[in-house]
């Protein structure tokens, strides 16, 4: 008999479903036992991802894609990450910059959700997946905002200081 991994044994008979199919069964639970679940999976993304095959790291990744607010809440509650997000100095101009380079164009591989992800992640910013994603589509950046950003203007000139 092949010895399970520690992803396997989370699911009866070391069977992994398929990721669609656990996802809805994911949303068909109570919020703690959902909750409870997740993280056990991310938790194990973070102690066995390098040794699990391919196709468990795509069930992994599918899970969090599906549920990307849950993947935020446990990286700034339950992990180092926590300390280590860098507090930006102008967050709304990040966030117009975001827009500009990112959406504009929209030319960028990744959805507006992936990239606000990597944001709540990276950055000390509060908020909601779906509220940040909404700021930076609709987040214009105005000509002295980019002279701001480009050091030819300083916010106290900007600011009429």
């Amino acid at each position: 008999m092949k010895k399970r991994n520690k992803l396997e044994a989370l699911f009866p008979n070391g069977k992994i479903p398929d990721a669609n199919e656990f996802n809805r069964s994911l949303d068909k639970m109570s919020t703690t036992g959902k909750h409870h679940l997740q993280e056990k999976i991310y938790k194990l993304a973070f102690t066995v991802w390098s040794t699990l095959p391919k196709k468990q790291q795509k069930f992994i990744e599918n899970v969090i894609i599906h549920d990307r607010q849950s993947y935020v809440d446990f990286m700034q509650q339950k992990t180092v990450t926590a300390c280590l997000r860098y507090p930006l100095r102008y967050p709304v101009l990040f966030i117009r910059m975001l827009h500009l380079s990112e959406i504009v164009e929209r030319s960028a591989q990744g959805s507006l959700n992936h990239l606000t992800m990597s944001v709540l992640i990276s950055f000390q910013i509060c908020g909601k997946i779906g509220t940040l994603a909404g700021h930076i589509s609709k987040g214009g950046i105005t000509s002295e905002e980019v002279l701001i950003l480009a050091g030819k203007v300083t916010i106290l000139e900007y600011c009429g200081g």
